[in-house]
């Protein structure tokens, strides 16, 4: 059920004291409300995660909890334009959803601005310099995984560990939802199992975005970078994953590599083979989204699930990772 503004009010005046706040539903977001809070000439963004009830993947349940500890690492240590998280309450006093509020910045997603081509080749150059940056950040304790404070699963050891139970976990999301059943999955692990020794490479566990799309950058009218933002689907591992979900949303162009730094080439030997099941994790994740009430669409849920299973007999068959 959508919050009121009314409601929104009071969960900014519990956060920010007793002010003229005025509240309006802001963005196009299916998953976290989000309201544009103003008042005394200051302007935020309230972000209210939706009731655990509603139907999502297993890292989703109450990932907004890991924003705070990821947003003060990324303002410590990048240049990354990251909004500072002014508030947040995971008490469940008030409503029975997790809830914070951070400054409104300036600019639009980059697929809303209407940019040159040039200023759309700046803003992929700076997005790429600052995904750079954030690759950068590594997990004191060397952990894997979905490592947060939602604790959606237990941090691994090696990264091979952290993936395999991010992908059965997956799947059992999608076995739970209706649209696999447990031989279709049992097939599916079973063939990550028998390619996980390429998942050795990856030594040190670095912070990765886990949403990079166009929506998830904001820009100003000349292509300048205003805002990376949306860490709540953050994971710590190998910097692949975070790219090949770039690719899949058509974001590692030239200017994006050019900022990077280097092109991560994923199309031959072992990467090819971890580009496949990372582009795997992240397309099945929308039978999931769609068997939701986010969408509301299980027709495009078989269709992602029929591109999946197809990806998956196509490489049991041929040896050939394509996707």
């Amino acid at each position: 059920m959508a919050l009121s503004e009314d409601k929104a009010r009071e969960l900014v005046a519990g956060l920010l004291g007793d002010g003229p706040w005025r509240c309006r539903p802001f963005g196009a977001g299916k998953f976290s409300e989000t309201f544009a809070v103003e008042g005394d000439g200051q302007h935020y963004v309230l972000r209210v995660a939706p009731p655990d009830s509603v139907r999502q993947l297993f890292y989703e349940l109450r990932m907004m909890r890991q924003e705070p500890a990821i947003h003060e690492r990324l303002l410590a240590e990048t240049a990354a334009p990251v909004p500072p998280i002014v508030a947040h309450d995971f008490g469940r006093t008030l409503v029975d959803r997790d809830y914070l509020v951070m400054p409104m910045l300036p600019g639009r997603p980059l697929n809303q601005a209407g940019l040159s081509g040039p200023a759309q080749q700046r803003a992929l150059e700076q997005w790429g310099r600052y995904v750079a940056e954030i690759h950068q950040i590594t997990d004191p304790g060397g952990r894997f995984g979905y490592v947060g404070e939602h604790g959606c699963m237990d941090p691994q050891p090696t990264w091979a560990e952290a993936f395999s139970v991010m992908y059965r976990r997956e799947l059992d999301d999608i076995v739970d939802c209706g649209i696999y059943d447990e031989a279709t999955a049992a097939a599916a692990m079973g063939l990550l199992a028998e390619h996980l020794d390429v998942f050795g490479h990856r030594e040190t566990s670095r912070l990765l975005h886990g949403d990079l799309w166009v929506t998830n950058l904001l820009v100003d009218g000349d292509g300048t970078v205003t805002g990376v933002i949306d860490f709540d689907r953050a994971c710590w591992g190998d910097v692949e994953w975070d790219l090949a979900i770039a690719e899949y949303c058509g974001v590692t162009r030239p200017a994006f590599w050019a900022g990077y730094g280097r092109r991560v080439e994923t199309h031959e030997g072992p990467a090819a083979v971890r580009r496949l099941f990372y582009l795997l994790y992240e397309h099945q994740k929308y039978i999931v989204i769609s068997m939701s009430t986010r969408r509301d669409d299980p027709a495009g849920a078989r269709r992602y699930a029929a591109e999946s299973l197809a990806a998956m007999e196509n490489f049991r068959r041929t040896g050939q990772p394509v996707f």
